[in-house]
């Protein structure tokens, strides 16, 4: 009877620890005190002679404590989870350990153990069958649970794409749309039931066809890209659009899910941002920069095709007078009528440009001669002899013309409007309505930039040097956070030099790398003397040239000077423009990358006059955007300008810049820049450049 019983131990311990409710600690705690009962009553057994009851006590009592416990543990687990037969698991349990407990008893009795043994198997399968339902019970309602959490958050994942701001669509492998979210109803004009079962490209078909988006697709792979499509009325709009497809289990494609974010005014802002740095705003036609550069191809086609070109610059005759008189409107109609006069006179020519306030240039294809382009000169200065109707005023505007030739006076762009200008200031000096052609002869200017070019290569040693700061403000508590170092030129004969003037021979003379480096020291130490005064510290920016970062080891020199003066590198702040770090965009981004793991802060200077592309942009370490002060000067009058401005400071902040509006005279100015966002603002309306003593005072103060 000893080895039956063992075995019924055994069976009810591996039956508990295979499907009981018990934890993984309990079945260990339980499995080791029933093993070792069972252990405990075999070498009982075979330590002598028992009686029946004595040798199937302990392993009843072994039964029962196991059933007891397992019973507990099932009631336990019925009251929180109902439904799932644990009652009844445990009722069985009770009677089988009852039945086991009682067992040693019965046995006693020949006429009963039959039935005892009968009653054992029929519990001991029903306890069985029992736990087997439990089992299957719990194992339906997890995955029951699985499956309304899975359908919860397809619902909810169903939603977000309903709701999200993006426009969402879903089609089959065909093309067809099957369901597509608010956002692209709204952008689109198209209603759901218009869209479903329609195909993609004929619903939504402008003016792309991308092969690539055709070949990725192909592929089985995800596509990103820019569209033009075109809405329900007929107009078009640009989409950043996604595809991405769907597989099903035997990695077919059969869906593809098409996410679109509409960038149509952003692509808005970027070109007019792109325009305006190359076209003049008020006339619409190329300004100085990109005049420079149609030149420049002109010069390369002329010199492959052996054909001559002429560049002319016109110059309005004391425009500012009459742009006093006749108010900022007045002016600009009396500009927009001599463009258009002009242009009507310059028919066939390359190209007709703005290149200054009252300065239009002109460039032409030549046989070899001048006497097409005086033909052409005559015929401007014929046109411009006529008076204007400006407002009902009768307005005479006299101009003046210089050209210059190539390949007779130059070969370059520079140096072809640098000769034209030349040619131009003396047709000023001429009569009121006149031109002239470069001559070599002209040296009256030219003996002045030669002699101002030897000068300032002693402009160092001679002490002439020096610089004035300008403070850049907070525009949310007008606080001084910075400074501008900009260079001044004392002339020992001539007094003050324009840096417009001698900055140019700087870079000409090859000059600009021992002023750079001057400049750089001078404002390190400018900087250790104001923290030895006890002034209170702020940053101080200093402009680098194009050649600088072309012709100098710049993080190199950086660190010189930061190590010769003591000075924080987060103190000193590097400004590039906007055409310096584009032009040759990925060696810039390796010389400002080396800059800014010295920890020295970079900003862009001039933003707008050129043309960035924001996607390259973002590549480089730069913490801050100025925003040139041709678009700040007319912010009250012209919403255009405004316009700019705004788009460039949300540009700005999107891509994590701080911006700085250069140029601000008028409080109106500041007013509708602190309400844009802009973050600092530099100009005459709180300073202008001053030396470093007063620029200590102003420090003092703290604001304004």
């Amino acid at each position: 009877m000893l080895w039956p019983e063992v075995m019924h131990v055994g069976a009810a311990t591996v039956l508990l620890m295979a499907v009981g409710p018990l934890s993984r600690r309990r079945r260990y705690r339980w499995g080791t005190v029933a093993a070792g009962l069972c252990v405990a009553a075999l070498l009982w057994g075979l330590s002598g002679n028992l009686t029946r009851f004595q040798s199937l006590l302990p392993a009843s009592i072994v039964i029962f404590a196991a059933m007891t416990v397992a019973a507990t543990e099932f009631w336990r687990r019925g009251a929180r989870m109902p439904g799932h037969a644990n009652g009844m698991v445990a009722i069985l349990f009770v009677l089988w350990g009852a039945h086991k407990m009682a067992f040693p008893w019965i046995v006693e009795f020949d006429s009963l153990a039959a039935f005892s043994f009968a009653l054992n198997q029929v519990l001991s399968v029903a306890l069985g069958v029992g736990l087997l339902i439990c089992s299957d019970r719990e194992s339906r309602n997890k995955e029951s649970e699985g499956l309304r959490r899975s359908q919860a958050l397809l619902r909810l994942q169903g939603e977000a794409m309903a709701a999200t701001a993006n426009a969402i669509f879903i089609t089959d492998r065909s093309g067809r749309i099957e369901w597509c979210n608010q956002a692209f109803r709204q952008l689109t004009g198209w209603s759901e039931n218009d869209v479903r079962g329609r195909g993609a490209r004929r619903l939504l078909m402008g003016r792309d066809r991308d092969r690539r988006m055709d070949e990725s697709l192909a592929n089985g792979e995800t596509w990103r890209g820019e569209l033009h499509l075109r809405r329900r009325d007929g107009t078009l709009y640009v989409v950043d659009q996604t595809v991405t497809p769907i597989k099903d289990d035997d990695a077919k494609v059969s869906h593809y899910v098409v996410v679109q974010e509409d960038v149509t005014e952003r692509r808005r802002a970027e070109e007019r941002i792109r325009f305006l740095s190359n076209h003049d705003s008020l006339t619409a036609l190329p300004n100085r920069l990109l005049f420079r550069d149609q030149i420049q191809r002109a010069v390369v086609h002329a010199k492959a095709q052996r054909h001559g070109l002429a560049v002319m610059i016109l110059d309005l005759d004391d425009f500012s007078h009459y742009n006093d008189v006749l108010g900022h409107d007045g002016g600009d109609h009396l500009l927009l009528a001599v463009a258009e006069r002009l242009m009507s006179r310059a028919r066939g020519v390359e190209s007709v440009a703005r290149v200054g306030g009252d300065e239009f240039g002109f460039l032409m294809q030549t046989a070899l001669g001048g006497e097409e382009a005086a033909e052409l000169a005559e015929s401007l200065i014929e046109a411009m002899r006529r008076p204007f109707d400006i407002n009902g005023h009768e307005i005479h505007v006299g101009a003046a013309i210089g050209v210059t030739l190539y390949p007779d006076d130059g070969a370059e762009a520079d140096t072809l409007l640098k000769n034209a200008d030349m040619a131009m200031y003396r047709a000023i000096e001429g009569q009121p309505y006149g031109y002239r052609f470069f001559a070599p002869a002209m040296d009256s200017e030219l003996a002045t930039r030669r002699r101002l070019e030897s000068d300032l290569r002693r402009a160092i040693p001679r002490d002439e040097l020096e610089l004035h700061y300008q403070p850049i403000v907070s525009a949310a508590d007008r606080r001084i956070i910075s400074f501008e170092a900009l260079l001044r030129w004392k002339h020992a004969s001539d007094g003050w030099i324009s840096p417009v003037q001698f900055i140019p021979m700087a870079e000409g003379t090859g000059m600009i790398g021992p002023i750079g480096e001057w400049v750089l020291r001078q404002a390190c130490r400018q900087m250790r003397e104001w923290d030895r005064a006890g002034i209170p510290a702020v940053p101080v920016a200093v402009n680098l040239s194009a050649l600088q970062l072309k012709r100098q080891d710049v993080p190199l020199l950086v660190r010189k000077m930061l190590t010769e003066s003591g000075i924080p590198s987060h103190r000193l702040e590097l400004e590039l423009t906007e055409t310096t770090v584009m032009e040759d965009a990925d060696s810039a981004q390796r010389i400002i990358t080396d800059i800014a793991r010295l920890g020295v802060k970079l900003a862009v200077d001039d933003f707008g006059t050129g043309y960035s592309s924001l996607a390259r942009l973002k590549r480089f370490p730069v913490g801050k955007l100025k925003i040139d002060r041709s678009f700040v000067g007319d912010l009250a009058e012209d919403e255009s300008d405004a316009a700019i401005a705004r788009a460039i400071i949300s540009m700005g902040h999107a891509m994590g810049l701080k911006v700085v509006a250069e140029g601000v005279e008028t409080q109106e100015q500041f007013d509708i820049l602190s309400q844009a966002g802009c973050d600092a603002v530099q100009g005459f309306l709180f300073s202008r450049p001053v030396p470093a003593d007063q620029a200590a005072e102003l420090l003092r103060k703290g604001g304004f």
